[in-house]
């Protein structure tokens, strides 16, 4: 059973990369929330108010694994204590979040609707919808979601990375 579960988490993190290179490439959380907050527009500085991790992941094996992993390569919650955060999440510092993989599907998948506008507006990007993501994420690391929906979807996250590159930064 183990095995399946590793199987899952390595297709999680494919799926985590080509994420982690859309917000990368929009540079839009950084800029607007992180280094030049407006207070007006966005008014808690940084998306993460919360533990969503701990309160969003799945009671099941595959969220145990990812949180293992997590753990083993930043640190747990615990020792993380002194670091300095603008949020209740340990994993969030004044730069942003501090886990470059292993971020929970929540964390994950989130981008505020602000974000979402400025992909539609600038990049075209109409179809990001977070939830979904953060569903497809769940179901990914469960094993729920399977051989040609998993391609699906990552065709679908290589589309949106693609579409970003095509329009460039602002």
């Amino acid at each position: 059973m183990q095995g399946i579960f590793e199987e899952n988490l390595h297709k999680y993190l494919e799926i985590e990369s080509i994420l982690n290179e859309l917000f990368r490439e929009t540079d839009y959380c950084v800029k607007h929330c992180i280094l030049e907050p407006d207070h007006e527009k966005f008014p808690n500085p940084g998306c993460c108010v919360d533990r969503y991790y701990q309160k969003y992941d799945l009671d099941h094996p595959a969220f145990e694994l990812l949180k293992t992993r997590r753990e083993l390569l930043f640190g747990s919650p615990e020792t993380l204590s002194r670091i300095k955060r603008i949020s209740p999440c340990e994993y969030h510092t004044l730069a942003g979040c501090m886990l470059k993989t292993h971020k929970s599907p929540i964390c994950l998948s989130f981008f505020c609707r602000q974000g979402i506008e400025w992909l539609r507006d600038r990049h075209g990007v109409m179809a990001y919808d977070y939830l979904g993501v953060h569903y497809a994420l769940e179901w990914i690391l469960t094993g729920d979601m399977k051989g040609s929906q998993y391609e699906e979807f990552k065709t679908s996250c290589l589309n949106m990375v693609e579409k970003i590159n095509k329009t460039g930064l602002p």
